[in-house]
């Protein structure tokens, strides 16, 4: 073997004939049609958005997705407030509750404590003290340091209870006025199902209060259900009830319907015997009906 000619594999170069080959990325895909030379594609339509105060121009394929989520949010929004509003009125009337009780309570006991202290101070009313303090000196200093000391402790104990006093009033009073302004906005609204109108006037309260008395109410219950929308609404169907009753009455009485008079039936035709006497027809009905052959 003569290694002179024998091939360095290092040193060999092998020459490539250099063919052209179109990338994945020049090459148009399926369907895909080519666009020609300078047209360029037509800009989407915009629409302008106004996104927390600040106008903003979206395309109109996102303005839509845009505006659906900003309506889901503002209801989403409002439904949270009414949640936080409703906790925020139960929480307060909860608190009024709970320091109306304590005034209750601090009054029954200020008003048992008045008591005691008024029997105690009846007692007094019956000694002689100018008789007493003849007797028994030292006594009668005590007995009237007593009385006089009971007698101050009555009248700052009876100032405290009459305070409560006012102020149990005044918290039913403030409740009174909050269910009437509820009750007023619920029956601003018509309620076909229940045939209320809408309408709660004066002479409308009226209407109601007579309906009530002849029910049989006193005035302090209607007056404690004057804030009741609930009561409202039964009495006016009440009302509605005795108006359709009073209707009924007046009406005029239909006199009873008279019966049909009797459609008398009629006769069936006579005819001739002699077939010689009858005409044309009667013959063929004749013999049609099998009275003569």
């Amino acid at each position: 073997m003569d290694l002179s000619t024998a091939t360095n594999p290092e040193t060999e170069t092998v020459e490539v004939e250099a063919t052209e080959v179109e990338t994945p990325d020049e090459q148009p895909l399926e369907g895909e049609a080519e666009a020609p030379e300078g047209e360029e594609e037509a800009p989407e339509e915009e629409e302008e958005l106004d996104i927390d105060g600040n106008p903003l121009k979206v395309p109109k394929t996102l303005a839509e997705k845009l505006k659906a989520r900003m309506m889901m949010q503002a209801d989403y929004t409002q439904k949270t407030q009414q949640i936080a509003e409703q906790r925020r009125e139960y929480e307060a009337q909860r608190q009024a509750f709970e320091a109306e009780q304590e005034t209750r309570q601090a009054l029954f006991n200020e008003e048992a404590q008045l008591h005691t202290i008024r029997q105690r101070l009846s007692d007094f009313q019956n000694v002689n003290w100018q008789q007493l303090a003849a007797q028994n000196p030292q006594q009668a200093l005590a007995a009237q340091a007593e009385y006089t000391q009971l007698r101050d402790y009555h009248d700052r104990l009876n100032g405290h209870v009459e305070g409560r006093k006012t102020e149990l009033a005044a918290a039913r009073e403030k409740e009174t006025s909050i269910a009437r302004e509820q009750a007023m906005e619920v029956l601003s609204k018509p309620d076909p199902e229940l045939g209320w109108d809408g309408k709660f006037d004066v002479e409308k309260a009226r209407a109601l209060t007579e309906i009530g008395t002849k029910l049989g109410y006193s005035n302090e219950e209607l007056m404690a259900a004057n804030g009741d929308h609930r009561a409202a609404k039964v009495l006016n169907l009440a009302r509605l009830g005795m108006k359709y009753l009073e209707a009924q009455r007046k009406a005029p009485q239909r006199p009873a319907a008279e019966p049909a008079a009797k459609v008398p039936a009629a006769k069936s035709q006579a005819y001739p015997r002699n077939p010689e006497e009858m005409s044309m027809p009667q013959y063929v009905a004749a013999r049609k009906a099998g009275r003569i052959k």
